[in-house]
C-alpha cells in the first residue's frame, strides 16, 4: 500500500468507512462498506458522498468493477494502511508543528504499569535493532 500521499484528515464518517476497509483484505463496494460500519446512525445512501471524498483525498481507489446484483459497481480498496494514516497524523502534529516527540514517547511509557512498560521498551528496542540493520 505504501503510496506517497499528501497529508489529509478524515472526518468521523470517513474514518468509519476506512476502518471497514482496513479490517478486510477484500475490495468492497460502497454499499458493503456502509453495511459493515457498526452502529451506523446515518443513512446508507450517504456512503456515496463519503466514498467520493475519500477518493478525492487519495485514501481509497477503485480496484475493480464487478457485477453487484443486477448492475455493475465499483469495488474499493485503501491506498494506505491504518498505520500509515496514524504516522501521517503523528508527522503533522509533531514534525510540522514543531512539538516535541520525545515528550510523546515519554508519556507512552510514564503512564504504564511495569509489565506494559517493559513490553513497550522491548518493542522499541526490537524496532530500533531492525531499523539499524537496514542501514
Amino acid at each position: 500500500m505504501s503510496k506517497k500521499i499528501d497529508y489529509f484528515c478524515l472526518s468521523s464518517k470517513e474514518e468509519a468507512a476506512m476502518k471497514v476497509l482496513w479490517a478486510t483484505n477484500e475490495e468492497l463496494s460502497a454499499s458493503s462498506i456502509a453495511d459493515k460500519i457498526p452502529n451506523r446512525s446515518w443513512p446508507a445512501s450517504s456512503i456515496q458522498s463519503i466514498v467520493r471524498s475519500l477518493e478525492k483525498k487519495g485514501a481509497i481507489e477503485v480496484s475493480s468493477i464487478s457485477k453487484i446484483g443486477k448492475s455493475y459497481g465499483r469495488l474499493f480498496r485503501p491506498t494506505l494502511s491504518s498505520n500509515e494514516y496514524a504516522a501521517m497524523q503523528f508527522d503533522r502534529y509533531y514534525k510540522v508543528s514543531g512539538h516535541d516527540s520525545y515528550s510523546f514517547l515519554s508519556s507512552l511509557l510514564g503512564n504504564k504499569t511495569k509489565n506494559i512498560k517493559d513490553e513497550v521498551i522491548g518493542t522499541l528496542r526490537a524496532l530500533l535493532d531492525e531499523y539499524e540493520k537496514e542501514d
